[in-house]
């Protein structure tokens, strides 16, 4: 073998295998009430997830990014089929899957959408901490989030226009938001009570005392700014959601 041959040889070894599953993108998640950074590491999550999906061919984030920027920086919002259709298009790809991540309530979810080039939405929504869910299995939710919404891709096709779930999603999570916000206004409230009542349960006396006090003071702020981003938050997914539901209606 001339040494030409053994060099073609070995770069075809090395050479990594065509993919022979369908070609998706996976569109960098929006956040709603969460960092850039937490929004990435739960699109990383679901990235991983989703790389390891038989039947998939996942494109490389340095790539969709490159060709989401060459499309003005962002995604636009679509209302029907053939928009959704000509944006998966646009990426010369079988499928897309958006996401908004989510963190209201004091804890965290993520909304998935999967998009073929017929612009056929699938949906699925994780709550992926907070109350009364145990710590430490957000991957596992993912993958069996993501496992649903890869399988139920093939049904998608014989369903007309599936609704929205952007509404319902806006809607409870502007609930939840004011729903927290009520409870930490409450708070500030009581802690506001405390101190003009009494000593807010302070003891002692001289500098140890007014530092109690002043803790105090500065918890019942923080409780009522937190009460003041929550409610507002809220009081913006609910208007998006309603609006949202109106322009859904037939």
């Amino acid at each position: 073998m001339s040494l030409l041959s053994f060099a073609l040889v070995l770069a075809l070894a090395q050479a990594p295998a065509p993919c022979r599953g369908e070609r998706v993108v996976l569109v960098p998640f929006q956040p709603v009430a969460l960092s850039t950074a937490e929004a990435r590491e739960l699109e990383d999550t679901v990235r991983r997830v989703a790389e390891s999906t038989s039947g998939m061919c996942l494109e490389p984030r340095a790539t969709t990014v490159a060709k989401v920027r060459a499309q003005g920086g962002r995604l636009v919002g679509c209302v029907d089929a053939m928009c959704r259709g000509a944006q998966v298009q646009a990426f010369g790809t079988d499928r897309v899957v958006r996401g908004v991540a989510l963190g209201v309530g004091g804890g965290r979810s993520v909304a998935l959408t999967l998009v073929d080039r017929e612009g056929q939405e699938s949906h699925s929504l994780v709550q992926l901490s907070g109350e009364g869910l145990p710590p430490g299995l957000e991957a596992a939710r993912i993958r069996e989030a993501f496992d649903a919404l890869w399988s139920a891709r093939l049904a998608a096709r014989t369903v007309e226009r599936p609704r929205k779930v952007w509404p319902t999603v806006m809607l409870a999570a502007g609930g939840v938001a004011l729903a927290a916000g009520v409870g930490f206004g409450l708070a500030a409230r009581r802690s506001e009570t405390s101190l003009s009542r009494g000593s807010a349960g302070c003891s002692g006396e001289g500098e140890a005392f007014r530092s109690c006090i002043s803790g105090r003071i500065q918890e019942g702020r923080k409780q009522a700014r937190t009460a003041n981003v929550l409610m507002g938050a809220g009081a913006l997914l609910g208007a998006g959601g309603a609006v949202f539901f109106v322009w859904e209606l037939p």
